[in-house]
């Protein structure tokens, strides 16, 4: 039985580590390349900051993937709202694109990643028993 379920864990973290390399593709495809980047950049982060934490494996890499899908709408939705500000304002939006990008990224980054520490805070308190909050 346990090796059952460790082959189910091992494909799913198989199948995620696919996805991501999808999002990183259809990134650079439908976007642009910071948009690229900036995934790097967060998986880096994520996987630099979250996976020594205490939490199982799958629920990281789940949580990642998330970030990953969430990030592809993100610079989606971002890279609509410059190519409409450019249609609208003219070439000079871009320049403002340019120096907004970092910052929009560092919003979405910063909330899912506080997210995803509650998310693991949670799973370890429910394996010991110990309530978090009132």
């Amino acid at each position: 039985m346990k090796e059952r379920t460790t082959n189910i864990q091992y494909s799913f973290l198989f199948c995620s580590m696919l996805c991501i390399a999808l999002c990183l593709l259809l990134s650079f495809v439908f976007i642009n390349p910071e948009s690229v980047l900036m995934l790097i950049v967060f998986n880096f982060l994520f996987a630099s900051l979250m996976f020594p934490l205490k939490g199982s494996l799958a629920r990281k890499t789940c949580l990642l993937l998330i970030g990953n899908v969430i990030d592809l709408f993100w610079n989606y939705l971002f890279f609509l709202f410059a190519f409409l500000g450019v249609n609208l304002f003219g070439e000079g939006f871009n320049g403002l694109y340019l120096i907004l990008n970092p910052f929009a990224n560092l919003v979405w980054i910063i909330s899912f990643w506080s997210i995803s520490l509650t998310a693991l805070a949670e799973s370890e308190s429910r394996k010991t028993g110990v309530r978090i909050g009132n």
